[in-house]
């Protein structure tokens, strides 16, 4: 009784609030609506006699970003879609999850929303998203409203690629009319505001045949201006919502207008007013007339569904704890399954996943293949080096240079590439990890009188050196001012999120990668041109070679530029030096095969040359060292990969 007084005041307290607005309210002695609940439809039985069929089922696609690349992070939004996600299933929905998705994922699971899910027409259609919103002012004068995924780039500083990488109001009107089911409700917890839809102000009525008629309602929790002190509030009034409180009319039933009430008149009245939720459907009369309903006595499901998404699509898939043939959509009890994926020429995937009752799982899997090239989940892309032998060391026979015979008999895959500032830039993103150089006194810098000095504002998004106005650091370059100590964290991080075995590369492996079958100075010949790589000077050692140093860049190049050698790889010459597994020590003279360098030290091995450094200084055969926890503007690193 004092549940129901509640809910009757916080109505009246919403029309206070709107008195401004036309509210078409017509109080409803309660009806006796009475709910016939079976298995699996939800139907209803009005108080004339009429017998309403509602639906055969319920699916809810629930997306939450949280870790966003280049936007502000929302520590809470994934939970909260996964706090959602819960209550629907208890609620006997079919659920899918999709966290920090980029922009082809979200855009993905929306088509599949349309084309899978949606393509029954008595199935009642949630989604709610929970991120960040944005408002784009067009120039007829109108907005247009914005859903943001992970990937997706700052409005200000890529307006076109923004546009194409986020999801408009327009996109979520196209998505909706291609529904077929007759019920669509669509959640936005996120601040945005030129939707397409009307915009009007729910009302209370009683479930009627007209409930039956197609519908498409839009929630969003507030508006661009908003100022996201209370972002949370939406989640935390939908759960209650839809735990009985948004239930108005007290009749076992949440219609998707009770929710609009409930939501916009609880955070107004919550918020003083200072978050402007909005209401509406679609704007056409043939997608307007129905009403969400919400059966609140309909049991949770028993089971739930596994699909996947495989590259290359004819995967075998198994299962190996379950004697059942693997298919999509298979239904099976709450538990945890050990999937396996596996192709001729493709390296065989293998992992336990765990199945939630009511939850639609879907396993969007990459097989690698077995040859040449790989790319993983951060675009990074590796090439294969295969076993062999070669001498390491150089003619001069520097005491750190002795030439040895090494043989490596394990294939591995060595990054084509160094790291760069946007892989990095995930890492910090998803762990809060801060390096060394801003922790402690800031990093090493090149200046302009040629010599060096630690910088304490320098880091590795800004390394400051060559940093401008008119040479701006980009994703694309090379990540730097990272220590040895942080790319091993950067490493621990990448072999969580792929499931795979990353590591530096050992001395031996980066120069035999390096060499690529060569026994001259450089992998291109006897001398270093400036076309293949970035370096900052000739020097007397290679004064014959001045004609092919045509440009000193006085700055790294992004990753990938100027030429690879023989085996795919590029810039170990020069752009930026890089990290190496071993601790440094001297060499054997005798032939060794897999070194993996002194078991303990002081400092570790770098190797290469880098944008500052001599033709000399970037030598195949070159070796220097730091201690683990220096950081500099021309050093940073690349991975090998296991096979």
């Amino acid at each position: 009784m004092n549940n129901i007084y509640f809910r009757k005041n916080t109505f009246l307290a919403y029309r206070l609030s709107h008195i401004q607005v036309l509210f078409p309210l017509c109080i409803l002695i309660i009806l006796s609506l009475v709910p016939v609940v079976y298995s699996g439809d939800i139907t209803v039985t009005s108080q004339k006699g009429e017998s309403i069929y509602l639906y055969s089922d319920y699916y809810a696609l629930v997306v939450g970003v949280s870790n966003y690349e280049k936007w502000p992070d929302l520590p809470h939004a994934t939970k909260n879609a996964e706090e959602i996600s819960s209550l629907l299933r208890k609620k006997g929905f079919r659920v899918r999850l999709l966290t920090d998705p980029d922009s082809l994922e979200l855009k993905k699971a929306l088509e599949e929303l349309v084309s899978r899910a949606g393509n029954k027409v008595d199935r009642g259609i949630l989604f709610y998203f929970a991120g960040h919103g944005k408002t784009r002012n067009l120039p007829d004068g109108s907005k247009l409203g914005w859903i943001i995924p992970r990937d997706c780039p700052l409005i200000d500083e890529d307006s076109d690629t923004f546009s194409k990488m986020a999801v408009s109001m327009k996109d979520i009107d196209t998505y909706s009319k291609r529904i077929i089911s007759k019920h669509v409700l669509m959640l936005f917890d996120a601040f945005l505001d030129g939707a397409v839809f009307k915009m009007e102000t729910p009302f209370l009525e009683e479930i009627t045949l007209r409930n039956s008629l197609p519908v498409r309602q839009y929630i969003i929790s507030g508006s661009d201006n908003d100022s996201g002190a209370n972002r949370n509030i939406f989640k935390r009034l939908l759960l209650s919502g839809l735990q009985d409180n948004a239930d108005m009319i007290a009749d076992g039933f949440i219609t998707g207008s009770e929710l609009g009430v409930y939501l916009l008149s609880m955070i107004l009245n919550i918020t003083s007013n200072a978050q402007h939720p909005q209401y509406g459907k679609y704007n056409h009369i043939s997608l307007s007339q129905g009403d969400f309903v919400f059966d609140m006595n309909r049991k949770p499901l028993l089971t739930g569904r596994l699909f996947s998404e495989i590259k290359p699509e004819d995967t075998n898939v198994r299962i190996l704890n379950v004697p059942d043939t693997f298919y999509q959509g298979m239904e099976m009890k709450p538990g945890k399954y050990h999937m396996e994926f596996s192709r001729k020429g493709y390296k065989k995937k293998s992992f336990w996943t765990e199945l939630a009752a009511g939850e639609d799982k879907v396993l969007n899997i990459v097989l690698d293949k077995q040859g040449r090239e790989i790319t993983n989940s951060l675009g990074m892309n590796f090439m294969l080096i295969n076993p062999g032998s070669f001498t390491m060391g150089s003619p001069d026979e520097e005491h750190d240079e002795v030439k040895h015979k090494v043989t490596l008999r394990k294939p591995f895959y060595l990054q084509a590439t160094e790291v760069n500032v946007g892989q990095f830039r995930r890492f910090v993103k998803a762990t809060g990890h801060k390096t060394e150089a801003e922790k402690g006194d800031g990093c090493w810098v090149s200046t302009k009188e040629g010599g060096w000095k630690i910088n304490k504002n320098s880091y590795w998004d800004d390394p400051g050196s060559w940093n401008s106005q008119t040479n701006r650091q980009m994703d694309k370059h090379p990540v730097t001012c990272v220590s040895w100590n942080d790319a091993i964290s950067f490493i621990h991080w990448l072999n969580k999120r792929d499931e795979k075995t990353y590591r530096l590369p050992s001395e031996a492996e980066w120069e035999y990668a390096v060499r690529a079958g060569s026994t001259t100075p450089f992998a291109f010949g006897k001398c270093l041109s400036s076309d293949h790589a970035n370096f900052g000077s000739v020097g007397p050692e290679f004064s014959i070679c001045k004609d092919v140093f045509r440009i000193n860049r006085n700055m790294p190049v992004l990753t990938g530029s100027l030429s690879p050698n023989t085996w795919g790889i590029y810039n170990m010459h020069g752009n930026v030096s890089e990290w190496c597994k071993d601790w440094y020590g001297s060499y054997s003279s005798k032939p060794v095969r897999d070194p993996r360098g002194p078991s303990a030290g002081t400092e570790r091995v770098v190797r290469g040359g880098h944008w500052r450094a001599s033709a000399y200084a970037s030598r195949s055969a070159r070796r220097t060292s730091f201690k683990p926890e220096f950081a500099s503007d021309v050093i940073g690193f690349r991975l090998v990969m296991r096979p």
